[in-house]
C-alpha cells in the first residue's frame, strides 16, 4: 500500500541518515539533503518549534487536491514532467525547455505546490494516520535538529509523494523529467519513483552543482544547464550518483536563443554596464530566508556600482529588476531602494515586462552579487562578472568561473575597465570560459558566410 511503503521509506531514510556514520549510500545522502535549508519556509521558521506544531495541523487540515490543477494532460504518452510553480509563464518556460530539446511533445506535467491535500475521504483518514505517527517519530528530531523548519516541511513533503505517486501510477507515467532539484525532498522522491519503474530524468538549473545541487542520487539521467557544471562532476563523484549526463542549456533557451543567432548580437554598445538583481532586500522585508546574508552583500555590489559610476562618467547602468521587484505592488519600493544607491548617476531602470534574458545585448558587461542569470549571459555569449557573496565571496568551480569574480572593490573596478575594453572572443580567450555549443555555432555560420 502507498501510504506505507512511503512512509517506510522516509524512516529508512531518516534513519540511515540519524543513526550511522556518514557514508555515500543513497539513503545518506537522501535523509542529509531532507534536513538541509530550504527556502520553503520564512527566516523566522528556521529554528521555531513552534512552526513544527503548525506544519503538522496544517498537513493534517489541508484541503481537497483538484486532480485538474494538480495534472496537466496536454497530449497522449507517457513523458510528464515534475516542478514546483505551476504558473501560467513557468509552464510555459517548462514545456518549451523540454520540447527544444528533445523535439517532441512532452505528454504532460504534475505540479508539486498541487499536491499538498487528499484526494478521498479514505485518503484523509490514511494521512491523518501516518501523519500522526510520523509526528511521534520527528519529535525527537524537532527538539536537536540544527534547522527545526526542515523537520516540520517532512510532514508536507510526506504528503506530496504519496500524491505524486497516486497521479504518476493514474496516468501510467513511465519518464518523468524533474525540474528543481533544488528542493531537499528531491532524492527521496525520486528513489521513490525508481522503485516502480519510472524512469527519473533530473534537470539542473544553470548555478554551479556545488551551492544547492551537490547532492544527486537515483537519477537516470542527469542534464546539466550549462557547460561549466560537467567539471564538477568529477569533483562530486561521490554525492552525485547517475547513471548518464546529458548536456542542455538554460531552462529560457527556447524563448531566447533566437534573439541571439547573429554574430553580429556580439557588438554591444560600449561603457553599458548592466546589473542583474536577486531582489534580496525585498526578501529580508517580506520575512524570507537570507541565506548567507545576501541582502548585505549585494547591497555591497551596488555600493560599489555606484562609486564606479562616479569616477566613470562616461560609462552607464541598466537595472534589470528580479520578476519579483517587477510587480507592480512592489514598483515604489524598488524605485526608492536603486534612488537611493544611484541618485544624480548616469542609471536607468529596466522596466519592461519581457525578460532580461531576451536582451543581453543592451549591455556590453553584465554585473551581478550572483544570478543564474549571469550564466544564461555566458551561454549565449555575453561578457559577465560577479562578485558573490560580498567580500568573503564563494569559491566557484573551476579556475575560469573564478576569475570572472571579484574579490574585493579593487578587484572589482579593476575587472570591470579590463571586461569592458575586452572584445567577447577576448573575454572568453583570457578567462578560460568554455564556449557554449550555441555560441560556437553561431560563431561558425559567421565564418562561412
Amino acid at each position: 500500500m502507498i501510504y506505507i511503503k512511503t512512509w517506510i521509506l522516509f524512516l529508512r531514510v531518516i534513519l540511515r541518515y540519524c543513526l550511522f556514520s556518514e557514508s555515500y549510500d543513497k539513503y545518506y545522502l537522501s535523509g542529509k539533503k531532507l534536513f538541509s535549508l530550504t527556502f520553503r519556509y520564512p527566516e523566522k521558521s528556521k529554528h521555531s518549534f513552534g512552526f513544527f506544531f503548525k506544519a503538522y495541523l496544517k498537513a493534517i487540515f489541508s484541503g481537497k487536491v483538484k486532480l485538474e490543477y494538480a495534472c496537466h494532460i496536454y497530449a497522449k504518452g507517457d513523458i510528464f514532467f515534475y516542478d514546483n510553480d505551476s504558473s501560467i509563464a513557468n509552464e510555459k518556460a517548462r514545456i518549451s525547455h523540454i520540447e527544444y530539446f528533445l523535439k517532441a511533445p512532452v505528454s504532460g506535467s504534475i505540479w508539486k505546490d498541487k499536491l499538498s491535500g487528499y484526494f478521498t475521504f479514505t485518503d484523509r483518514i490514511f494521512q491523518l494516520i501516518f501523519e500522526t505517527l510520523l509526528f511521534l517519530f520527528l519529535l525527537p528530531m524537532a527538539l536537536f535538529a540544527k534547522y527545526r523548519g526542515s523537520v516540520a516541511l517532512i510532514f508536507t513533503e510526506y504528503i506530496e509523494l504519496v500524491n505524486l505517486l497516486k497521479i504518476v501510477k493514474r496516468e501510467n507515467v513511465n519518464e518523468l523529467y524533474y525540474y528543481s532539484i533544488y528542493e531537499k525532498d528531491s532524492n527521496i522522491t525520486s528513489i521513490a519513483l525508481q522503485s516502480i519503474c519510472i524512469k527519473v530524468n533530473k534537470i539542473t538549473s544553470s548555478t554551479p552543482l556545488k551551492f544547492w545541487n551537490s547532492i544527486i542520487v537515483a537519477t537516470d539521467t542527469l542534464i546539466l544547464c550549462d557547460t561549466n557544471q560537467q567539471d564538477e562532476l568529477d569533483e562530486l563523484k561521490e554525492t552525485i550518483q547517475v547513471e548518464n549526463v546529458e548536456i542542455w542549456g538554460p531552462e529560457t533557451i527556447a524563448g531566447s536563443a533566437i534573439y541571439y543567432t547573429e554574430e553580429n548580437k556580439y557588438n554591444t554598445n560600449k561603457n553599458i554596464i548592466g546589473f542583474y538583481s536577486t531582489s534580496s532586500y525585498l526578501r529580508v522585508l517580506q520575512g524570507d530566508l537570507d541565506q548567507k546574508n545576501m541582502k548585505k552583500n549585494e547591497d555591497t555590489v551596488k555600493s560599489y556600482l555606484a562609486e564606479y559610476l562616479k569616477t566613470h562618467p562616461d560609462s552607464r547602468l541598466i537595472i534589470f529588476p528580479h520578476p519579483r521587484e517587477k510587480k507592480e505592488e512592489m514598483r515604489n519600493d524598488m524605485i526608492a531602494h536603486y534612488e537611493f544607491f544611484f541618485h544624480g548617476l548616469n542609471y536607468s531602470i529596466y522596466e519592461s515586462t519581457s525578460a532580461s534574458s531576451l536582451c543581453f545585448d543592451m549591455t556590453d558587461l553584465g554585473v551581478a552579487m550572483y544570478s543564474s542569470v549571469i550564466y544564461e549571459r555566458l551561454y549565449f555569449g555575453f561578457k559577465s562578472l560577479m562578485m558573490p557573496f560580498g567580500e568573503q565571496g564563494m569559491e566557484l568551480p573551476g579556475k575560469a568561473l573564478n576569475y570572472i569574480c571579484a574579490i574585493d572593490k579593487t578587484d572589482f573596478f579593476s575587472k570591470i575597465d579590463m571586461f569592458l575594453n575586452f572584445s567577447v572572443l577576448e573575454y572568453f580567450e583570457k578567462t578560460g570560459l568554455k564556449r557554449s555549443p550555441f555560441m560556437e555555432n553561431v560563431l561558425s555560420k559567421a565564418k562561412a558566410k
